[in-house]
């Protein structure tokens, strides 16, 4: 019993070890970067392992920093820094941020401070310079960090004094005056480039238009003009409504007719003779029906899954509703930089590469660019029902590319698109993708959409006289677009081509990845066959030639028929 005793005595067995302690560590954001002299930066800090949370702010050591190397909150999880006026020496600072946890506990950030260029006004608004009426923005440029405060001003990547005005000019002083043409892009950016640092400049966005905000999305007294929001009234679904553009007006057998698409009047197919066509267009309603100015008639067949003549549609007009002249918005003259309306050339152009065109569209409005390429087969996408989830393919051969990233977006589908300089109808705006827009040959659209009972009977276009687009074409306008000389490929050069082209693309369009085949131009004389491979797939090597004629690959989405949608209960979508 003694043994037992004792151990009793004693307590029996040992105390439990104690926890171990957690381990605090601190992290900020964001990390090393570059900071304008004069600018600001927001610091986040995350602590872990406690529940004190405090930190303590320093800047090169200095708890709260200085006016030297900058200032900080010097406590919270949330601080700002801003930088000194001048750039210290060295340019670069430490921000650390330190736990009141645990001051061994620390975490830091580099900030290098550089000359800092500030342009006023950042963004600016501005119609075309006419005879008129100038169209002038004065800019102004902030350095910081520097005693020597001067800039040297560009538009587009053009200095002050460039030869080529297409984007406007801007003097030594920053006064910027507007082009007397649209360019492509009409957003572009004025830079202020610091002479004490050529790697620190500021930048104000500067946006063109020949026309009042939206006015081809805007519901129109009647009689409507062309060039604006428009669609089916049915078409619709259960979560969206969808639209496109009215883009002309044609005359057929005595009766007259509004020209569109197939998608965008006759909803892909779906539609029966006489339903209702609206100004505006569903999108631009609150998928609401517009004014009823014509009820659809007549479209030409989308092939699924096989190849069609064109995407295109009539819609008669019910009497009075839309303009009889066949006026369309802005395709007239400049007054005061603010292009008019005016009805196309009744006449007809043949596309070739390197024509300059114009459209006036219910999403873009008015834009200005010239045709890429020619004889294209390409294949192009639907959606199924309006705003659905799946698509179905239709082919289309013969049709024009123009190779842009601003002249056309979702909704401008059923636009006319005309040479720019004469105002001659060249084609009908259906499809494309963000960098490329697909039409119709505007005869090939007139000839498929004869009369059911007499094909010898087409619609014409109703118009006038030859006249310029001024807006795209400015007041010389026996030049192109943005003063590019129009330079087409020899009638010899062209036909090579197009006969290469022909004979390739029956190979080239096996392939999952090629969405098209066309004839371009490398340089202005000299033609080649382009194919549109889609973006993120891989095809076979497409050959350097084909019969003697070069090739070259352009990268697209794959090409989507260019209808608005819009879901319920949401504000209009392009």
């Amino acid at each position: 019993m003694v043994p037992a005793l004792c151990l009793l005595a004693c307590g029996g067995g040992s105390n439990p070890a104690p926890p171990p302690r957690a381990v605090v560590s601190i992290s900020i954001s964001p990390a090393n970067r570059n900071v304008p002299a004069g600018g600001t930066v927001s610091f986040t800090a995350s602590v872990q392992g406690t529940t004190d949370q405090g930190v303590v702010w320093q800047v090169n050591g200095v708890t709260g920093g200085n006016a030297s190397v900058g200032t900080i909150s010097p406590t919270g999880l949330f601080s700002l820094y801003t930088a000194p006026a001048l750039i210290p020496n060295p340019a670069a600072v430490t921000v650390t941020a330190i736990s009141q946890a645990d001051s061994s506990r620390k975490d830091t950030a580099t900030l290098t401070i550089t000359v800092g260029v500030q342009i006023s006004p950042s963004n600016a608004t501005l119609h075309l310079q006419d005879a008129q009426c100038a169209s002038t923005a004065q800019f102004s440029a902030q350095v910081t960090g520097s005693e020597n405060t001067a800039v040297q001003w560009s538009v587009n990547g053009l200095a002050a004094g460039s030869p080529d005005a297409s984007f406007g000019t801007i003097s030594d002083t920053g006064l910027y005056t507007a082009p007397q043409a649209l360019p492509d892009p009409l957003r572009f950016d004025v830079v202020a480039q610091s002479l004490a640092d050529s790697s620190q400049a500021g930048r104000a966005r500067v946006t063109l238009s020949s026309g009042g905000p939206g006015i081809n999305r805007n519901a129109q007294t009647v009689p409507v003009l062309l060039g604006t929001s428009g669609g089916n009234v049915n078409d619709q679904s259960a979560s969206s409504c969808c639209s496109g553009t009215l883009g002309a007006l044609v005359t057929r057998g005595g009766k007259n007719f509004i020209l569109s698409n197939a998608h965008v009047l006759a909803r892909s197919g779906k539609a029966s003779a006489g339903e209702v066509v609206g100004q505006p267009g569903l999108v631009d309603n609150a998928c609401s029906q517009g004014e009823p100015i014509a009820n659809f008639s007549q479209a030409v067949e989308l092939h699924v899954g096989g190849t069609s003549v064109a995407d295109a549609a009539l819609a008669e007009v019910v009497d009075g509703q839309v303009d009889p002249s066949g006026s369309i918005l802005q395709l007239g003259p400049l007054s005061c930089g603010v292009a008019q309306n005016a009805p196309p050339a009744a006449s007809v152009a043949t596309p070739v590469i390197g024509m300059p065109v114009a459209k006036s569209g219910r999403t873009t409005g008015l834009t200005c660019s010239t045709i890429a390429a020619t004889n294209v087969t390409v294949l192009v996408d639907y959606d199924t029902v309006c705003g659905g989830s799946t698509t179905f393919t239709v082919t289309y051969n013969d049709q024009i590319e123009i190779d842009s990233a601003t002249f056309s977006d979702s909704g401008d589908s059923g636009s006319l698109i005309v040479n720019a300089q004469t105002a001659e109808p060249v084609a009908l705006l259906y499809a494309g993708d963000d960098t490329s827009t697909i039409a119709n040959p505007i005869q090939t659209v007139l000839t498929a959409l004869a009369d059911p009972q007499d094909n010898s009977v087409v619609p014409t276009l109703v118009g006038g006289a030859t006249h310029p687009v001024e807006a795209c074409t400015g007041p010389v306008h026996a030049t192109s677009v943005q003063g590019r000389a129009w330079v087409r490929p020899s009638a010899q050069a062209l036909a090579r081509a197009v006969a290469a082209k022909e004979r390739g693309q029956r190979v080239l369009m096996q392939n999952a990845a090629v969405l098209g085949v066309g004839v371009g131009r490398e340089t202005p004389g000299e033609p080649v066959i382009v194919v549109f491979v889609e973006q993120g797939k891989h095809p076979p090597a497409i050959p350097a030639q084909i019969d003697g004629v070069r090739t070259r690959v352009k990268a697209v989405k794959r090409f989507h028929a260019f209808g608005a949608s819009c879901a319920r209960g949401a504000a209009a979508e392009n």
